[in-house]
């Protein structure tokens, strides 16, 4: 692993970058910092998966540390604050103002650790970023891979029909029906918890 410093955030990436590596991750941190959209765009094997997932993670990292930082250093401005004498009091002054500081009212946009969602246009690019995220240093963030019914739906009858738009048909009307034990038994256990 190559450890690089972009833009003061700490990105670990599998190997050295080349140069336009370094720059579409710059511009992927440069967007993240100042909460801005941004169309990048590099040409086809550059390395464009690798450079978007280490720099957006990297950067989640980084803003985790911070948050925690900002917590820590709340809850000592509190307790400073109300060194009364009293543990009880002290503590319930602190639950008090800990309850404030998470609601919108005080400051929230301090305690917040943006979700990254990840998002393509084909199956098989998603299972490419997810083969990309595993060789990664970042490879025990938790993640999940949202499809299509074509590709997730997997009663019989349905995967036994060849055009998507048949498949999303008897697939809505199993679920609207109540005729799918398999969405049936995760709903149900989805209840359950």
């Amino acid at each position: 692993m190559t450890l690089l410093d972009i833009n003061g955030v700490s990105v670990n990436f599998p190997f050295t970058p080349y140069a336009c590596q370094v720059d579409y991750m710059t511009k992927v941190l440069t967007c993240l910092q100042n909460s801005q959209n941004g169309v990048l765009e590099s040409p086809t094997g550059t390395g464009k998966t690798l450079s978007l997932l280490c720099a957006s993670l990297a950067w989640q990292e980084s803003r985790k540390a911070q948050v925690e930082l900002n917590r820590q250093s709340g809850v000592a401005a509190v307790l400073a604050a109300s060194g009364s004498g009293n543990e009880t009091e002290d503590m319930d002054r602190l639950l008090g103002s800990l309850s404030t500081a998470s609601g919108a009212s005080w400051g929230s946009e301090q305690f917040f650790v943006p979700k990254i969602i990840y998002a393509s246009r084909t199956h098989s690019q998603l299972s490419q970023a997810v083969q990309e995220l595993k060789r990664t240093a970042y490879n025990s963030v938790k993640s999940s891979v949202i499809g299509s019914r074509e590709q997730l739906c997997i009663h019989p009858q349905v995967q036994k029909l060849t055009s998507n738009a048949a498949k999303v048909q008897m697939c809505r009307q199993k679920v609207a029906g109540r005729h799918c034990h398999y969405y049936n038994n995760i709903e149900g256990n989805f209840l359950r918890e």
